[in-house]
């Protein structure tokens, strides 16, 4: 009995972790070694196809759409860190999900 419990205690924790590795993402975090200029911060929506919402998906749209906003507000060299995403509305009808991510414009 206590073997079946710890598999379904187990089971929950994976769950739980799964349904909240989706929702919210971190990606390309700044590191404290990093000689870089924080220039200030940018914010875009985007819409995933449900089909396609695998977190590396997820974490390269975030990054191309941030840099194309950072690239309208700065100049030269530029890149983004720190990318936090959330996931917003999905329609079940289209099966697209809405994200928003904010991320740190930085000049190296």
């Amino acid at each position: 009995m206590t073997g079946k419990k710890i598999g379904v205690g187990f089971l929950t924790v994976a769950l739980v972790t799964l349904l909240f590795s989706c929702t919210t993402g971190n990606y390309m975090t700044l590191k404290s070694n990093e000689k870089v200029e924080v220039l200030g911060t940018v914010q875009t929506t985007f819409t995933v196809t449900g089909s396609f919402r695998y977190k590396s998906v997820i974490n390269n749209q975030a990054y191309i759409n941030l840099l194309a906003e950072a690239k309208k507000e700065y100049s030269g060299d530029i890149d983004i860190r720190d990318i936090t995403w959330v996931i917003g509305a999905g329609s079940a009808a289209d099966n697209n999900y809405t994200y928003t991510a904010m991320g740190k414009v930085i000049r190296r």
